[in-house]
């Protein structure tokens, strides 16, 4: 297996890409009854697959003798190569490509016993039934044909990859606003809660103790009068209610500006979210999950009445 040259390995690379998009878009397809163009990227390939079965080659193929050896150890490298990805995906993106959550054995939602499983019988299948052909057909070719073939798919790959890449990192870029906004807009009805709980006095002391915070968010308007308030606290200028009446209704104000941000970043991120859904049924993001769930019915329901 390692007399193989670099063009080759490329092209059993790409050639798995192919085979995995056609695998998983089948299955996908099939399980969800319409066509699904599976993947991270727009074209008809998936990275992860031909990544997965380079790796498996180069460590199951010395020990092809041994079924059992080429089972436990493909099962293990795939799984192993699933995890890293989708861990990594997660932290670079903030959403999951597939989740495996609902499973009863699995781990952080990125692999599950059934998925390692399935990786061990394709390890099987592709080391005993299909790479032989696969390498009988691409060394067969002519050289100059596989070199054109290998140039035009990479170039094609990199454009698709690099679109798929800019429209991740700004639906990161949103998630991200709606994550800070969610946050600061959750501790706000939390203090404005807390405020309608509490005596004039502790009004008084938590507004002081808002007022003296120099990490929370805060639009320079808002800022400007609470430093008024803190200065009105200190010199007594202010009716005590009067004070807190004034700091309750500019609180409302800000949940109300804030509400309306997030509903308007959360409408931009509708349209790249229903696009990835198309191609994923199991993405999601798991700090706006709720607001993910609401665009997964949303889309249910759409294809319902395309259909």
């Amino acid at each position: 297996m390692y007399h193989y040259h670099f063009h080759q390995w490329l092209s059993f690379f790409y050639f798995y890409c192919l085979f995995g998009w056609c695998f998983e878009s089948t299955v996908v397809s099939a399980k969800n009854k319409r066509f699904i163009n599976r993947g991270f990227m727009t074209g008809p390939w998936l990275p992860l697959y031909g990544t997965g079965a380079i790796c498996v080659l180069f460590v199951t193929l010395p020990f092809q003798q041994n079924p059992a050896l080429v089972y436990v150890i493909g099962a293990f490298f795939a799984t192993l190569l699933e995890y890293i990805v989708g861990t990594l995906m997660l932290k670079i993106f903030k959403v999951r490509y597939w989740d495996y959550s609902y499973r009863k054995i699995q781990l952080h939602g990125h692999i599950c016993l059934s998925s390692t499983i399935a990786w061990g019988f394709l390890s099987i299948l592709m080391v005993y039934v299909v790479h032989d052909r696969v390498a009988h057909l691409i060394l067969g070719l002519n050289n100059d044909l596989v070199s054109m073939l290998t140039f035009s798919i990479t170039a094609l790959m990199a454009f698709d990859f690099a679109n798929s890449l800019r429209r991740a990192l700004n639906m990161r870029a949103l998630i991200i606003q709606a994550e800070n906004l969610k946050r600061n807009l959750k501790k706000r009805v939390e203090f404005q809660k807390e405020l309608l709980r509490s005596s004039a006095e502790e009004q008084l002391a938590l507004i002081k103790a808002l007022t003296d915070s120099s990490v929370e968010y805060y639009s320079d308007q808002i800022r400007e009068k609470m430093d008024e308030f803190q200065t009105a606290l200190w010199e007594q200028k202010y009716d005590k209610a009067e004070l807190i009446a004034q700091f309750e209704w500019m609180i409302e104000r800000e949940i109300s500006e804030m509400k309306k941000r997030k509903d308007k970043i959360l409408k931009k991120i509708q349209a790249p979210a229903f696009y990835a859904m198309r191609h994923n049924p199991g993405f999601q993001a798991p700090s706006l999950k709720k607001e993910f769930a609401k665009y997964k019915n949303m889309l249910r329901k759409s294809d319902k009445n395309e259909k």
